[in-house]
């Protein structure tokens, strides 16, 4: 009457078993450094940020070209024909021109025009460069954090597979016992039912693997189906002491500095502003006075704003608020560092206790439970009793490795707000 139920136990422990051996032989360990390394390789955002920093010092050299001596090439031919008594002008006209000459213009000596524009640019530069690095640092954490789920899902498929296979062995106990009248059939069955439910468990866990793997290698940027034996990382406490240093902080510090070198910058716009000029060349009105219109002009050019409107005070009242607004989200961002940095410790240290808690339960349920085994065996124990044994071990060893990863991923989050 077993004889079904046998075959299905063994050959389930045989293909368990087989699958078991390949996978240890064929999977390959992965690290966290290798998800973290190929993530900050193929980021689009970071390259993008990358590219932005090298047109920033483009940029930079080109407004600094402005200000050096600029020379053009001017040529010209027009001519206006008459058409009896009909045509234009010749006082207007001159009958037409004829131009070529090479002229170059300069600004003289904008000095602080041109610090306050090499200062936006260096600015601008320090601001690409921190962001690009914010950039970093949350692509390390969501690489870490992915990671870890795998982590957690491997584990949990390692303590089924576990249980699993001590309970396809105990069936083969239980049958001969059920033949020999100390345990009833329903005994055998409930047995095979947790069984074949753990059976269950196993294949569910597969799929929330296969998604989490490529769900990382997603954020990754890899191209890649296989699964792979991840080891658990230990993520160490890094502490930044001094919360101007931080990464997050130091875009508040860059912001300010643009305001003041924007108001420096409009200031500057404002001054008296002198350039001189050059050409040299031919400008002739007939073709037949080209060869004695040669010829060459130098001059001065001389700017003073008097009267724009407020233009100025307005556009330094509008960054004034920028800059309060600026300090406004700086405030918050210093108390929000300290409040949850502070917790963040305190889970920590918390869950630590907590690990140590459960493994001192985890060695009373082992004793628990290899007191059930031997009195399985001996047939003075129920199944039911003998079971509870069974998923109490499985829910305090899931309950280890989910406190250990939960250790984990707060000292990734940790880590985070203080770089």
């Amino acid at each position: 009457m077993f004889k079904g139920s046998q075959v299905f136990v063994y050959l389930f422990f045989l293909v368990t078993t087989l699958l078991s051996s390949n996978s240890s032989l064929t999977a390959q360990a992965k690290t966290l450094d290798d998800y973290t390394n190929a993530a900050l390789k193929n980021s689009p955002v970071l390259k993008d940020y990358y590219g932005q920093i090298e047109q920033n010092r483009i940029d930079s050299t080109s407004t600094n070209a402005n200000y050096k001596p600029q020379v053009n090439f001017t040529g010209q031919a027009l001519t206006a024909p008459k058409y009896g008594n009909y045509g234009y002008d010749d006082a207007i006209s001159n009958g037409g021109s004829y131009e070529a000459y090479v002229s170059v213009t300069q600004q003289i000596a904008p000095r602080k025009e041109i610090n306050a524009n090499r200062k936006l640019s260096n600015i601008a530069h320090q601001s690409l460069s921190n962001q690009a690095k914010q950039t970093e640092l949350q692509l390390r954490k969501d690489v870490a954090d992915k990671y870890l789920a795998v982590c957690l899902l491997q584990q949990q498929r390692v303590f089924i597979l576990q249980s699993d296979s001590f309970l396809v062995r105990e069936l083969t106990v239980l049958k001969a016992f059920t033949e020999k009248g100390i345990y009833k059939v329903s005994d055998y069955y409930e047995l095979l039912v947790e069984e074949q439910s753990e059976h269950t468990q196993i294949a569910q866990l597969n799929l929330q693997l296969s998604q989490s793997f490529s769900d990382l290698n997603e954020t990754c940027g890899i191209i890649d189906t296989a699964s792979y034996e991840l080891n658990i990382p230990k993520i160490e406490a890094y502490r930044q002491n001094d919360y101007k240093q931080l990464n997050g902080f130091q875009k508040f510090q860059v912001d300010s500095m643009q305001f003041v070198f924007q108001n420096q910058l409009l200031d500057a716009q404002y001054n008296p502003h002198l350039s001189w000029y050059a050409d040299a060349g031919m400008e002739a009105s007939q073709p037949n006075l080209i060869y004695r219109s040669f010829g060459n002009s130098i001059g001065l050019n001389l700017s003073i704003p008097i009267y724009d409107g407020h233009k100025r005070d307005l556009k330094h009242r509008s960054l004034k608020i920028s800059d309060n607004i600026r300090s406004n989200y700086e405030g918050f961002f210093v108390q929000t560092y300290n409040t949850h940095t502070g917790m963040l410790a305190k889970q920590i240290e918390d869950m630590a206790k907590l690990i140590i808690q459960i493994r001192k339960e985890e060695e009373q349920v082992n004793k628990w439970k290899k007191v059930n085994e031997v009195q399985l065996e001996a047939g003075n124990i129920s199944v039911t009793d003998f079971l509870l044994s069974i998923r109490k071990e499985l829910e305090v060893k899931n309950n280890i490795a989910q406190a250990m990863i939960n250790q984990q991923q707060l000292q990734n989050e940790f880590n985070y707000w203080n770089h």
